[in-house]
């Protein structure tokens, strides 16, 4: 969304995106990643036009599929408190080496099990070791 609405920071997140597009990183969504996009740009957009920007957002990005052991997990998780926020993070917790958001205050206390960062600071630790 940062980069469909030209968000404050788009930039980075656009940089971190293409990573993923050129095959240099593997990037994964959550399984409620797609209708959430498609939720957000409709408000904006005709159907077609939020589908096909929903589409285009997630290409090549490889998307985790909700399965019942990621719900059970969330509804068990008690340092997050938003219920999306834990599938989110339960649905990276296995897949991926870091969780990419701008929502970085609500997984505080669970950033010990997956290096949870903003896309500019994603892109900084990119530039460093690579």
């Amino acid at each position: 969304m940062d980069v469909l609405e030209r968000r404050r920071g788009w930039k980075a997140s656009l940089a971190a995106i293409q990573l993923v597009r050129s095959g240099k990183i593997e990037g994964y969504v959550s399984a409620l990643t797609p209708p959430i996009i498609y939720f957000l740009r409709a408000r904006y957009a005709d159907e077609n036009r939020a589908r096909e920007d929903t589409r285009r957002t997630l290409k090549e990005f490889r998307i985790v599929p909700l399965t019942e052991e990621i719900i059970l997990k969330s509804y068990e998780e008690s340092r997050i408190d938003d219920f999306e926020d834990s599938i989110q993070f339960h649905s990276a917790l296995h897949n991926a080496d870091f969780f990419i958001t701008r929502n970085i205050r609500d997984f505080e206390a669970v950033k010990d099990e997956v290096a949870v960062m903003s896309p500019e600071e994603f892109m900084k630790e990119r530039k460093r070791h690579f």
